[in-house]
């Protein structure tokens, strides 16, 4: 992998991770692009991190309300958290092995496209959700996070939408997205911990740091330019893309 290319992967991670349109089937995709024949995991697993980073800066007013005044929605992190590490822990090796199947991220996407396009236009003819997270909700959002370790299937997508079918506000279903992604990708880094050190240490060292902060940078932008999609009630046009894209890598990869 070279510099320019990590740059590049690390950009795209930084605005598809947070736009609801699969951030690891697109690094696929453009792996797949550049001529890399071996799923980068490790480095996928690393951008991650550059956008949990993103996170961690956008919401911290959020994250640090989470441990004082507002641990109720805490609690509803860690109860979507479970079912997601029990859905993901068996779908682990599937997942890592469709890393490197392109056509198998063009299926997905496509089925992303059409979860994302349902639950906008069921969050419009509804007008307007006020149910409650609450713990059943939680867990149901959780297991479709933990589906999404599958490339194709956005993570925020399928969380989002998931909110939204549930009658949640759209823009604390987002919210509560971006938090709980926070966990998960935290635990798959302590998956990859050694592998991701060993990169560290050696000549992929830049390639890393520079995907990373490449991620993380556009990942803040990103999720401005989200928010304000949702409250304007664009969402529908992230499942538009996600079809069309999906049918365009089955057509040319």
């Amino acid at each position: 992998m070279t510099l320019y290319e990590a740059l590049i992967l690390g950009l795209i991670q930084g605005v598809t991770e947070f736009f609801p349109v699969s951030s690891s089937g697109h690094l696929v995709i453009f792996q797949s692009l550049f001529g890399m024949e071996e799923p980068q995991v490790a480095f996928d697993v690393f951008l991650h991190v550059g956008t949990s980073a993103a996170v961690i800066i956008f919401f911290r007013k959020d994250i640090f309300r989470l441990f004082t005044d507002d641990r109720k929605t805490l609690s509803f992190i860690l109860t979507a958290s479970v079912p997601t590490f029990i859905v993901a822990f068996f779908f682990k090796d599937a997942a890592e092995a469709f890393f490197g199947a392109a056509r198998i991220v063009g299926y997905m996407l496509i089925v992303s496209g059409i979860w994302l396009a349902l639950a906008s236009w069921m969050a419009q003819s509804r007008k307007s959700g006020n149910k409650e997270l609450g713990f059943v909700n939680s867990a149901m959002i959780g297991i479709s996070q933990g589906i999404a370790v599958i490339p194709g299937i956005s993570r925020s997508g399928a969380t989002i939408a998931t909110g939204m079918f549930l009658g949640i506000d759209k823009e604390k279903a987002c919210r509560f997205s971006f938090l709980l992604s926070l966990p998960a990708v935290l635990g798959a880094a302590a998956l990859k911990s050694r592998e991701i050190a060993s990169h560290l240490t050696s000549g992929d060292m830049f390639c890393y740091l520079a995907g990373g902060v490449a991620a993380m940078l556009v990942g803040i932008a990103a999720i401005k330019v989200l928010l304000v999609m949702v409250r304007s009630g664009r969402f529908y046009l992230f499942g538009t893309y996600c079809i069309l894209a999906g049918i365009l890598v089955l057509i040319l990869l």
